[in-house]
């Protein structure tokens, strides 16, 4: 506090002035400040202030006001050892924005404070940043325009504090650090964990457009009845040890389309209740399936295009598929005996259908027989993809020739398009006849 007295001489001569610059033995804490001399009467002013403190106490009254800071916002040419030293003294930090591409090792994301609900990494070039929202109560992190390996880093020292990753760098893999955080890859693509709160799942419903990416896992999937994202073309549905989604191909149409991927039988009867009609259904590594567990496809509408991989066993049927109206494009991928075939007989609408192995041909178990016989009894088939044994191959086109292979709805004589890969459409062209024409597979 300032403390101020002023003092008046009351003399003839109004110039006479006395000035002390010292202070005074007595009281080390009074300051007498000089000032110019006013046109007329001038006075003496005395000032008095409080005694300075210490000088090192400019670092202590620092140290307490960082303590109290929530929200920090590191300057662009902080490196990571200035930002490593100022973690440590923000320990009730809420929000931290940190405006670097990324910082080599990572290891400052260890002395996040517990505290911490939302972290923000921007790259130099963002220009309009997106922040994450919150999730839980755990941490919500949002990358833009940083290296790849910044996720792997936030995996490594963040572990399961994460909840919510929004990130632009595409995530083919699932860390399996964060697999209990929602991980929002921008602009259109969301992978749900195991377990997801029924806030987030409504949120997810009203998501509309913004949303045409969907992974989640098939314990979860009952839950999405009537919550899918009006917007949403791919749905990728993965058993519990899978970390790399797989996206199922888009459909022509703009459709849904969807992916099983090593999961329960059981989960293509959650998949037909879902209240969403899909045109395209992949399913990878399912090996549990029956004829029963087929049958809900039955319930799908507009079901055109279906892909088996991982082989079929000889003791399931596909029959159900045959009660398929709108079924038009068919892949057996694997091993495909010649009952699986046989169980197929008379599927109405089949018009293409891809049979076989690419990476391991000789796996195929079908014989020219079993597919001469599918062909006679499909009577739109068109269009077959065949990849086996260069001898099964030559089998099925000599087959085919010599079948009588009617005609087609319209009342012409059929023609089969056999296609197969191009070390073998090199052979087998000059022999194509009969109603049987070579073409190179080619996609």
């Amino acid at each position: 506090m300032v403390k101020s007295k002023l003092r008046s001489r009351a003399r003839k001569q109004a110039n006479d002035v006395t000035v002390q610059t010292e202070p005074q033995p007595s009281a080390v804490s009074d300051v007498i400040v000089q000032t110019e001399p006013q046109p007329s009467a001038v006075s003496d002013v005395t000032v008095q202030t409080e005694p300075q403190p210490p000088a090192d106490s400019d670092t202590t009254v620092l140290r307490e006001a960082l303590r109290t800071v929530t929200t920090f916002d590191a300057p662009s040419a902080l490196g990571e050892d200035q930002l490593t030293a100022l973690l440590q003294s923000l320990p009730r930090l809420e929000e931290l924005t940190v405006r670097v591409p990324s910082f080599g090792t990572g290891r400052w994301l260890r002395l996040l404070p517990t505290s911490l609900r939302t972290l923000y990494v921007a790259g130099p070039e963002v220009t309009e940043p997106r922040w994450p929202g919150r999730y839980g109560s755990g941490l919500s992190v949002s990358l833009q325009g940083v290296a790849a390996d910044t996720i792997s880093h936030l995996a490594t020292e963040l572990g399961s504090r994460i909840t919510l990753l929004v990130t632009d760098a595409q995530v083919t893999t699932i860390p399996s650090q964060l697999r209990g955080a929602i991980i929002r890859v921008e602009p259109d693509t969301v992978i749900l964990p195991a377990g997801v709160r029924d806030s987030e799942l409504t949120e997810l419903r009203i998501s509309r457009e913004t949303v045409e990416r969907l992974s989640v896992t098939a314990a979860d999937l009952p839950r999405l009845r009537g919550q899918l994202p009006e917007g949403l073309q791919r749905l990728n549905v993965r058993g519990p040890e899978v970390t790399k989604p797989r996206w199922p191909e888009r459909c022509p149409s703009d459709g849904l389309s969807v992916s099983l991927q090593v999961v329960t039988a059981d989960t293509i009867s959650h998949l037909a209740d879902l209240g969403r009609t899909f045109e395209l259904l992949e399913i990878y590594d399912c090996h549990d399936l029956t004829a029963g567990s087929l049958e809900p496809l039955t319930r799908c509408p507009e079901l055109e295009r279906l892909t088996l991989s991982g082989g079929v066993p000889d003791t399931v049927s596909l029959e159900p598929l045959t009660r398929c109206p709108e079924l038009e494009y068919l892949t057996l991928s694997g091993g495909v005996p010649d009952a699986v075939l046989d169980s197929l007989s008379g599927c109405p609408g089949l018009w293409r259908l891809k049979l076989g192995d690419r990476q391991r041909p000789a796996e195929t178990a079908f014989t020219a027989a079993a597919v001469t016989r599918l062909v006679k009894s499909c009577r739109e088939l068109c269009v077959l993809y065949l990849h086996c044994t260069a001898d099964t191959t030559r089998a099925v086109l000599t087959a085919l020739k010599k079948a009588d292979l009617g005609r087609d709805s319209d009342g012409r004589p059929r023609t089969i398009y056999l296609r197969v890969p191009g070390e073998l459409f090199r052979q087998l062209k000059s022999q194509e006849g009969g109603g049987v024409r070579v073409w190179e597979w080619n996609d």
